[in-house]
């Protein structure tokens, strides 16, 4: 699985992801595009390879746009999901796509009147750990939270939860460098 970025998604993510979400509520296709792009995210996240290949300054940008054109038309994604992959990936920016993807679906949770977090816990959390955790975070916030999972070993147990701009960090890792701190000042 390839390792999860500590920041969101860029500016330049965020730019594209603009541009599309504009098309897409035009277009009446939130909800598509917002599923394709988590859907192109994940393949993503689980293939180191691909993910390695996109992040390679070594590969050509068309050559990136062709594999992420091969694949979205294997996965099935709708046009304008592709269109808007395809100009990432054409633009030099292929490396950007879990962010661009990350930064659509945060615009069409704000759309819907949510809000949109990324947990990333040490293991894989169950669906009643989720489901549980959304009940939690939509009473805090008062409005309906979606929940994307991330998983990084590093954090040796707990999670942290990014909402926008907002990290949370309850996690093992982090509580263990507090204390690393703490024991130097002391």
């Amino acid at each position: 699985m390839a390792a999860p970025t500590s920041q969101s998604f860029s500016a330049a993510a965020d730019r594209y992801a603009a541009a599309l979400f504009d098309l897409a509520l035009e277009a009446g296709a939130v909800d598509v595009i917002d599923a394709d792009l988590t859907a192109f995210a994940r393949l993503i996240a689980e293939n180191a390879d691909l993910a390695e290949s996109l992040a390679s300054p070594l590969v050509a940008a068309g050559d990136k746009a062709n594999v992420i054109a091969a694949i979205a038309d294997k996965a099935g994604l709708q046009e304008l999901a592709r269109k808007g992959l395809g100009l990432l990936a054409a633009n030099g920016r292929a490396a950007q796509a879990q962010g661009f993807a990350r930064a659509f679906a945060e615009r069409a949770a704000a759309h819907r009147g949510g809000v949109r977090a990324v947990v990333t816990a040490a293991a894989a959390l169950t669906p009643a750990q989720i489901n549980d955790l959304q009940t939690r975070l939509s009473a805090k916030f008062g409005k309906p939270v979606t929940i994307e999972t991330d998983i990084n070993p590093e954090l040796l147990g707990g999670l942290t939860i990014r909402i926008g701009s907002r990290l949370f960090d309850a996690s093992l890792a982090s509580k263990l460098q507090s204390l690393k701190t703490l024991m130097r000042g002391a």
